[in-house]
């Protein structure tokens, strides 16, 4: 056997080795220690991780101790973004299902599909798959992901929630395949995005009304923010600008948006904002609290943004929430990710309030 057929069947003490510097952040001084306990192995309190490293690198390590060792240096999965997209087609839940069966066929030697009906109108359709990264040290490279898709149909059209990734995305495009074979027509994609609106007035304003029209929530405050400009693509983007660097303009900049939600002022009427505006600066994310206007009052912590800011295209979003303390007003000063029932009532009060910005905003541009 040569040796490159041999590291791919096995784990070398350089692939520990990696694995474990790598992983400092799951796999702390504390989880070293214990891996080296349960094999009787006691160091010394003065002993670094460097030390621990290599002594335990070099240990012989059957199968289950390497799976053990990449679970302890995987991060645990991030609260997605979410994003939805519509289809003016409306499709029956068997439909849908035939649909997604048949989507499961062409994806068997890949994917690992799943799905199940969810309520009268809608399918939950669960995608597992292999994701690969070259960056990583190699015994993490290829990593097992999942995508959850809910696709509804109603009122005419079918909406597809999932989360904020490529691959969603191209799962979603293939889904639109399939139904235009089966509707034997071309149907559009209708995505949320403000590609269309040119101006930083406009951008500005898409996202002052959502803040400030989120359906049973009060607006508390805009806690961050991030800005793009129009102009020449060579230029600094928006992560780079002299305005996300400079904190206090940062901070100036978000002054100015609470107070043209809470009271009413012209927001290009700011000092501030006619200097951002004159330079083609525009909001391309944003972060802000809410509470929940009846039971059980939560108070939200809702982002939502633009992946490409520029373009304003890739709509993302997504929800955490904190709970009322016991007999008190205040609130447990951790937001959690929401999850389930809760998740599903959050994002979609951004989704609806940004279709609806967007179609009074087309509205008035037609005016």
């Amino acid at each position: 056997m040569n040796k490159l057929s041999f590291q791919q069947l096995c784990a070398t003490d350089h692939d520990i080795f990696s694995l474990l510097t790598s992983g400092k952040q799951r796999i702390t001084d504390v989880t070293l220690n214990e891996l080296a306990k349960d094999r009787g192995i006691f160091f010394s309190p003065k002993s670094t991780r460097s030390d621990l490293i290599e002594e335990i690198s070099i240990w012989t390590h059957d199968y289950n101790d390497v799976v053990g060792l990449i679970e302890k240096r995987d991060y645990k999965k991030r609260n997605e973004k979410m994003t939805s997209v519509v289809l003016p087609a409306e499709l029956t839940v068997d439909e849908i299902k035939e649909i997604v069966k048949d989507y499961q066929k062409d994806m068997q030697k890949k994917e690992k599909v799943t799905f199940h009906q969810k309520g009268n109108d809608a399918v939950v359709m669960n995608t597992e798959y292999d994701e690969y990264d070259y960056s990583k040290t190699r015994l993490i490279q290829r990593q097992r992901k999942d995508a959850s898709l809910q696709i509804e149909s109603k009122d005419g059209q079918t909406t597809i929630r999932m989360p904020a990734t490529e691959k969603a995305t191209n799962i979603v495009e293939n889904f639109k395949s399939k139904v235009e074979i089966y509707k034997k027509t071309e149907i559009p994609i209708k995505r949320i995005e403000v590609s269309h609106l040119l101006t930083p007035e406009e951008r500005n304003k898409f996202f002052m009304q959502l803040i400030s029209s989120i359906s049973d929530f009060d607006l508390e405050t805009v806690t961050n923010l991030k800005v793009d400009c129009f102009g020449d693509s060579s230029e600094d983007s928006a992560d780079d600008t002299e305005f996300e660097e400079d904190m206090s303009l940062k901070q100036e900049m978000i002054g100015v948006v609470h107070s043209a939600v809470f009271n009413g002022e012209n927001l290009v009427a700011s000092e501030q904002y006619t200097q951002l505006r004159d330079g083609g600066f525009f909001i391309t994310s944003i972060t802000w609290k809410a509470k929940q206007k009846k039971d059980p009052y939560y108070l939200v912590q809702f982002e939502a943004s633009f992946e490409n800011g520029k373009e304003g295209t890739a709509f993302k979003y997504g929800a955490k929430y904190a709970t009322r303390i016991a007999n008190t007003s205040d609130y447990t000063k951790n937001f959690k990710p929401a999850e389930g029932e809760d998740k599903t009532k959050l994002l979609g009060l951004i989704e609806t309030s940004a279709r609806n910005v967007l179609d009074r905003l087309s509205l008035d541009e037609s005016l």
